[in-house]
């Protein structure tokens, strides 16, 4: 049954808007009570008895949890070599000059350096192992302009691994007119891999 409401009009206005001095409607009611019912049963559960745990408490315990999967779990370590049979280099090539990951573009064919360095010599950003490689590579430096892989066109692993060798492969290739040396940035590089 629609409850019936007896409008009274209060003595005051605010800008001249008045208001009804009503009861508020019962579906209103119930769920105010209902909020703080919930309150008291979350303040005994969470609070008073401890029986429920705080989000803080459930973060901890999760954190717990993780460190000690972390610590029993065995890790692997493969090691990875550079490449340097001719089809593993020609496919890495492939990759550097071609349109999917745009290597060249900055790096010209002949790894000489344009808008990015020089992949020949012996001096370096990043660091010239095949695991930094790799790792610039897939990664990119953005707020330089290299995005990861090149042009954001994922490489699976074994492209990556072909690419990389081929970056490898032409240190002390000598490529004509190379970009010059950065001294504020590039540093010498005592790691890299020869084939």
């Amino acid at each position: 049954m629609a409850q019936k409401y007896d409008d009274k009009l209060l003595d005051h206005d605010a800008d001249g808007i008045q208001e009804f001095d009503n009861n508020l409607p019962r579906w209103w009611l119930y769920g105010f009570y209902f909020t703080i019912a919930f309150a008291v049963v979350y303040m005994i559960l969470y609070h008073i008895t401890g029986t429920s745990p705080l989000s803080k408490q459930e973060y901890d315990e999760e954190m717990k949890l993780a460190a000690a999967s972390a610590k029993n779990k065995p890790t692997k370590t493969v090691a990875v070599a550079p490449l340097n049979d001719a089809a593993s280099l020609a496919a890495g090539k492939t990759i550097f000059d071609g349109n999917n990951n745009l290597c060249y573009t900055c790096h010209r064919n002949d790894g000489g350096g344009l808008v990015g360095p020089n992949l020949t010599d012996d001096f370096w950003i990043h660091g010239c192992d095949l695991k930094s490689i790799m790792i610039n590579i897939s990664t990119g430096f953005p707020d330089k302009g290299m995005l990861a892989y090149g042009s954001g066109a994922k490489l699976s692993d074994e492209q990556l691994l072909q690419v990389a060798s081929y970056v490898i492969s032409l240190h002390d290739t000598h490529p004509p007119d190379p970009k010059a040396i950065d001294p504020e940035r590039e540093v010498k590089c005592e790691d890299h891999q020869e084939h």
